[in-house]
């Protein structure tokens, strides 16, 4: 027993003495708990979401919207016909012009293949404006809203559409109407702004373009369009009103966070709409059971019907002929109430007015492989780029190859310089192979494959810095092993690859904002995910270049004092 004693006290005193084994057994898990508690403490912090509200009616503001219709000429036709005296522009925006100055209440483009496309504007009432809005929707094959000219235009010079129209806001059918919700009434933007209080932040963006810019910079983690009429779908019974919503789907865990956020308050919007309607069309449907006004048109009531046929039933018990037929009258009458009660029952179950349609900023959907791949990428690079950096500057001293290279003319940068070298051509190899492998086996999508690679070759640099600097402080390869998994394994949790940034505490953004690897996951997956281009991703590549001119520096200089 008392040797056991000995043995224990002895193994004690050794882990006190050893400070590595020290720090790793007692303190590092202390160190790993707080990391991740302080990244995920704040969880449910409101999302940071963009709002485009198109559903507003302000003077002198435009609505626009375009579709992609079978036949466009007949559009342009009944235009034509509405408007009766009808000015054709040549271009769209000698057509906004005359919009804007009010020489026009409204315009419209049509183009079909093989045709040049044609700017007409006119004088049309609102009621014509109405009709022709409607003639749209009801044709089109796809249908598109724009927040301003310039968007419109564009799409239309791109060929997205084959028919753009525009009014003025205040001419635009539906608009700007107000629900009551909860004792109080809402504009769509009021309604949105409400109850998405408690779980989001909203900023309003006065562009779709300006607000999926700031989705892809990370700023913003979702963008809600509501669109023209909004809340008048929301009133009408037989309406679903569709809300666009542009997520961020490079990143999955964050649009998950986003889309269950929206989906959420929506839902407190879609039941207070949803019991607005069920009392309304209930009470209606109870007018046909009880009598009084039914949506402006007075009836007498079913169970009216019903007592008088009862009467007549008592009266003509002596008329067996009559009386089969007043019976099938009761019963009928029966059958429709308890019919009307089961459909307003239903009808509470059942109304959903609301759909959301999720889109991605990468402007195609993408897949879970798609997501991951960018921050697999990126913490090999980490990995493979610490550990070959600290590595490499070890084996040298542990085998005293460092004091025979000391007798030769190069000095310890050029040292330096050469495990440079080998570790950057083996982080990068190692990496654009992982993204061959990715791309042309998995079928992961990657929007520029080269660009990838130009930020893969600069981000390893900061990761071999890391390493250098690690390198400093070891004595053997054990000892560097085990201070680079010490020193990367915290950054996995830090860098959002596991956790989106935007709901971390802002303490912990400010951290994962000194650590290139966050820079390098953000730019890996816009290029690959995003579409971004080099411009796109010039200030990210231009922090990894600032982090590994300063790690390798400091790495260097460390290591020559080691030595010295």
């Amino acid at each position: 027993m008392r040797g056991w004693k000995a043995l224990i006290g002895k193994d004690w005193k050794l882990i006190f003495r050893n400070r590595l084994l020290l720090v790793v057994l007692v303190i590092y898990p202390f160190l790993i708990m707080g990391v991740i508690g302080a990244a995920f403490y704040d969880v449910g912090r409101p999302v940071p979401i963009g709002l485009i509200n198109l559903d507003r009616a302000d003077a002198g503001e435009q609505a626009w919207v375009g579709a992609e219709v079978p036949h466009a000429a007949g559009l342009e036709r009944r235009f034509r016909r509405r408007a009766v005296q009808v000015e054709e522009y040549g271009s769209g925006e000698e057509a906004e012009a005359a919009l804007a100055a009010g020489e026009a209440s409204a315009i419209m483009a049509a183009s079909d293949p093989e045709e040049p496309t044609i700017w007409l504007g006119g004088d049309l009432s609102r009621d014509e404006i109405a009709a022709t809005v409607t003639d749209l929707r009801d044709e089109a094959d796809v249908w598109r809203e724009y927040s301003t000219a310039e968007e419109a235009l564009a799409s239309m010079a791109a060929g997205e559409n084959n028919v753009l129209f525009a009014a003025s806001e205040e001419d635009y059918p539906y608009i700007g109407e107000t629900i009551w919700l909860e004792g109080e009434n809402y504009a769509a933007e009021a309604m949105i702004t409400r109850f998405g209080q408690d779980v989001t932040e909203i900023e309003e963006y006065a562009s779709e373009a300006e607000a999926r810019d700031d989705l892809k910079r990370g700023r913003i983690d979702a963008v809600i369009v509501l669109p023209r009429g909004f809340v008048h779908q929301l009133k009408t019974l037989d309406e679903i009103a569709r809300v666009p919503v542009i997520v961020d789907q490079s990143n999955l865990v964050k649009a998950e966070f986003a889309e269950t956020s929206i989906r959420g308050f929506l839902s407190r919007v879609q039941e207070g709409v949803v019991e607005n309607k069920t009392e309304a069309v209930v009470a209606g449907l109870y007018v046909l059971v009880t009598g009084g006004d039914f949506f402006g048109t007075e009836v007498i009531g079913l169970q009216q019907i019903k007592e008088n046929l009862e009467s007549l039933e008592l009266a003509l018990q002596d008329r067996p002929e009559l009386l089969e037929t007043v019976e099938e009258g009761i019963d009928l009458a029966n059958t429709v109430i308890n019919d009307i009660e089961d459909a307003a029952a239903y009808l509470r179950g059942t109304a959903l007015p609301i759909e959301l349609e999720i889109s991605s900023v990468a402007g195609r959907p993408l897949s879970a492989k798609d997501a991951v791949v960018p921050a697999l990428i990126a913490l090999s690079m980490l990995w493979t780029g610490v550990l070959s950096g600290a590595i490499l500057m070890v084996v040298e001293d542990e085998e005293g190859m460092r004091i025979r290279l000391g007798l030769t003319e190069m000095g310890p940068f050029a040292l330096v310089g050469s495990k440079l070298f080998l570790a950057t051509a083996v982080v990068f190899v190692q990496s654009a192979v992982m993204l061959l492998i990715a791309v042309a086996i998995f079928g992961v999508f990657a929007s520029n494959s080269a660009l990838a690679l130009l930020v893969i070759a600069v981000a390893s640099l900061s990761c071999i810095g890391i390493g250098l600097v690690i390198a400093a402080f070891a004595r053997q390869v054990a000892g560097a092993v085990i201070l680079s998994v010490l020193v990367s394994f915290p950054l996995i949790f830090m860098t959002g690859a596991v956790f989106p940034l935007s709901q971390m505490p802002a303490f912990m953004q400010w951290i994962a904002r000194a650590i290139p690897l966050t820079y390098a996951i953000e730019a890996l997956s816009g290029v690959m995910l995003r579409g971004e281009t080099l411009v796109d991703v010039a200030w990210q590549l231009g922090v990894l270049i600032a982090f590994a001119v300063g790690l390798l520096t400091l790495g260097s200089i460390l290591v020559r004092r080691r030595v010295e």
